[in-house]
């Protein structure tokens, strides 16, 4: 359903009638929107940012998280480019002075011979050293996450941040707002910057201390600064710096292109469909995870199950060992399929490490080479895959074959129960002390009503092969 204009209000009203929530950079994705949201599963950003979405509270309630990295690639870099020209000649007021009978035909500066400093050597800083390359620009960047090698393919020189201030004529910010960037650029930075340097963010409202600016370009350190995005957005409209002769300014349009608003709608839906066919975690920002678990869908299978079985042996567990498989997504897996049987529905990849610690219950890894098993240190289970099948090969010290597929009932008892409804009994196994007895989930409730429920260990569960 395409609701656009939704007040918080309104939106903490229906989301709970929706799995999935798809939002653009104006609604805010807060706390109290995801704990409403008792049915959401995943929340797609068409676009890039996604500091209006409570990242943390998503993890923790299990809801995945996704942007389209790059929809908005071209436009945002065209737009970036298009503000940096405008800085040469501060076109914008000279547009105003024409049309108030002003012939000013005031001296600007070229681009050619220039140093263009670029923060962020992602997708868009680097089409945008690409198109200031073409002007004759110098370009130079810094990236904690780029080589030196990598920049200098693409012809940036890397450099520190403090190798970067004093030499550039221009800054291009391209990166997110988190901790680390928030007022990066501030009084300190801006100091050590070339004076009369030129300043340019399309990125996101926060990461210049726009007060500093202000008193920067009153000094005159900063020659012209362009900013598409604000700390508050919209900026009051007598804000000092909005209305600074020196600045230009635009209403967060980087994006703002048909062409970049069709791809980013039509990227999340494919990622959408991608994540809900188990074919591709692309675009997850909170769930690494997941592509492990997507990859090999047998072992996360097996290893939730296994953890299914574990809690219906040995409900009451604070530790729970994983042995054998030492893939990250393994021992997560396990735990969520203990709390999934235990009742505890929110307990997936993401947010299992959290719900477990809320239910009293860790995991711990212990090295061994042979199959997946998993313990409560007193009762132990052991199993493989094979095909698309769960085997479990071991309760105990009793060896056993027992496919979990169907509604398995697990039995206190060595003997075949009397009585035993045969006509809808699929399986019955043997480990030990346990006969494992598997119906289909259709008639789960008869076979329930007709066996002794004091041999009965747990609660029967159904698993899916």
């Amino acid at each position: 359903a395409y609701k656009p204009g939704l007040s918080k209000t309104d939106l903490l009203n229906i989301i709970p009638e929706y799995n999935g929530l798809v939002v653009r950079s104006a609604t805010k994705v807060t706390a109290d929107v995801i704990k409403a949201a008792t049915n959401l599963e995943i929340i797609g950003r068409a676009g890039t940012g996604t500091d209006n979405i409570d990242i943390a509270a998503a993890s923790d309630a299990g809801v995945v998280v996704m942007n389209t990295p790059g929809g908005n690639t071209n436009s945002a870099a065209e737009h970036t480019c298009a503000l940096i020209l405008s800085m040469c000649r501060n076109t914008p007021n000279r547009h105003t002075e024409l049309m108030n009978g002003q012939w000013n035909r005031i001296n600007g500066i070229e681009l050619a011979g220039k140093t263009i400093g670029i923060v962020g050597l992602g997708r868009i800083g680097m089409i945008v050293a690409h198109r200031m390359q073409a002007f004759g620009m110098t370009t130079v960047g810094y990236d904690p996450f780029v080589s030196a090698e990598v920049a200098a393919k693409s012809g940036v020189q890397a450099m520190t941040l403090e190798e970067m201030w004093p030499i550039c004529d221009f800054l291009t910010l391209h990166v997110p707002l988190i901790p680390p960037t928030k007022h990066m650029i501030n009084r300190e930075v801006l100091e050590k910057c070339k004076k009369g340097v030129r300043i340019v963010n399309c990125a996101r409202g926060g990461i210049i201390d726009e007060d500093a600016l202000l008193d920067s370009l009153n000094s005159g350190k900063v020659a012209c600064a362009a900013l598409d995005v604000f700390e508050e957005e919209p900026p009051q409209s007598d804000s000092p710096l909005l209305q600074h002769p020196n600045l230009i300014a635009t209403p967060h349009l980087g994006a703002s292109t048909g062409e970049a608003q069709t791809r980013v709608a039509k990227e999340i839906a494919e990622q959408f469909v991608a994540v809900r066919d188990a074919t591709s975690t692309f675009g997850c920002i909170n769930a690494p995870l997941l592509g492990g678990a997507l990859g090999e869908p047998s072992k996360a299978r097996l290893a939730h199950q296994l953890g299914m079985l574990l809690y219906n042996l040995a409900p009451s567990a604070t530790v729970v060992y994983v042995q054998g498989d030492n893939s990250t997504f393994v021992p997560r897996a396990v735990l969520a399929g203990y709390l999934n049987a235990k009742g505890v529905s929110a307990a997936n990849l993401i947010s299992v490490k959290k719900v477990a610690a809320a239910n009293g219950i860790s995991f711990e890894y212990r090295e061994d080479a042979g199959e997946l098993s998993v313990s409560t240190g007193e009762v132990r289970v052991s199993g493989r895959s094979e095909g698309h099948v769960t085997v479990v090969t071991k309760i105990n010290n009793s060896s056993t074959f027992i496919p979990l597929v169907g509604n398995l009932t697990l039995l206190r008892t060595t003997q075949i129960p009397e009585g035993l409804p045969r006509d809808i009994v699929t399986g019955i196994y043997f480990a030990g002390d346990i006969t494992v007895v598997s119906t289909s989930e259709q008639d789960a409730e008869t076979f329930s009503k007709q066996i002794d429920s004091e041999i009965v260990i747990g609660n029967t569960f159904v698993t899916t092969a």
